[in-house]
């Protein structure tokens, strides 16, 4: 188990053709996820995690 992680942050991952943004939250018995959106490309559900995450994106 990744231990630097913290208590709730926000994953993507792919769901068919799509990609879906989960709020993970942890706890002394395992994580749980809840979608929070779904979007058409990697990118866009990248972008959106990092933005809840608060992490800078290296923008071009």
């Amino acid at each position: 188990m990744r231990s630097n992680l913290p208590e709730e942050y926000y994953e993507y991952r792919p769901h068919g053709r799509n990609w879906v943004v989960y709020r993970i939250r942890r706890d002394a018995t395992g994580s749980t996820g809840t979608k929070i959106g779904e979007f058409l490309t990697k990118e866009e559900a990248r972008r959106e995690v990092y933005r809840l995450n608060g992490w800078k994106t290296d923008l071009k």
